[in-house]
């Protein structure tokens, strides 16, 4: 398991103007990760990240790039530049992440959200679904086991909240890119400001806690998640 971290209220910090690079180690993927055939991957183990970084420790991301490798922790740390979205992608990461970046724990919950990313970052048709035989990016069903009709269910769940979503940005998004392995997106819990009592922190899942990311001077999301052994 991933071990739970306490919210480390007094390390945020007001979203900066990012800039530089970050050497960071990936550490592993939830043991349970469920298998995913999509138009670019064959029986691959979709979950959210656990990456490294040597001046605070351990922080959550998704990959934005699903035909890129991922930096094995037995290669060490790699260099990321830091960089950030613009445009409509920039909107409905926002709209996907402020709507149900909390909610998302179980292995079945991380593998829709990560294809909702892939959906989002990798769809060049203009409409998003990944239902199969849709657009240029789209989950394989036919032939997979029934269960995987629940991620289905859920990625297009995710999808159709993040393009109407309507509410406050909830975190500060971040792009990690690299040339060689997978580009990556980490979020920071940004600060919630209610009106007549002031500025506060948002309220986590039970099983959601952030982190200070060293280097970015970020916050980064970590839920309790099983690595493999």
């Amino acid at each position: 398991m991933f071990k739970p971290l306490a919210l480390a209220a007094a390390l945020l910090v007001s979203a900066p103007v990012f800039a530089g690079s970050i050497q960071i180690k990936y550490q592993g993927k939830d043991a349970d990760a469920v298998s995913l055939s999509t138009t670019v991957t064959t029986n691959y183990g979709t979950a959210g990240l656990s990456f490294l970084d040597s001046v605070s420790g351990s922080f959550l991301a998704y990959s934005l790039e699903p035909t890129q490798q991922i930096a094995l922790k037995s290669k060490g740390d790699k260099t990321y530049a830091v960089d950030s979205f613009t445009g409509s992608q920039a909107t409905l990461l926002q709209g996907l992440y402020s709507s149900s970046f909390a909610s998302v724990n179980s292995a079945k919950q991380q593998a829709a959200f990560q294809l909702a990313i892939w959906e989002i970052a990798t769809e060049t048709s203009g409409t998003l679904s990944i239902t199969e035989g849709s657009g240029s990016f789209y989950l394989k069903t036919s032939g997979q086991p029934a269960s995987l009709n629940a991620v289905q269910a859920l990625a297009t769940n995710y999808l159709k909240a993040a393009q109407t979503y309507s509410g406050s940005e909830l975190y500060s998004l971040t792009k990690l890119t690299n040339p060689t392995y997978q580009d990556l997106i980490v979020a920071s819990a940004l600060p919630v400001v209610t009106p007549n009592i002031g500025t506060s922190l948002p309220v986590p899942e039970p099983e959601t806690y952030a982190l200070f990311l060293g280097g970015l001077g970020v916050i980064g999301l970590l839920a309790r998640r099983r690595l493999p052994r």
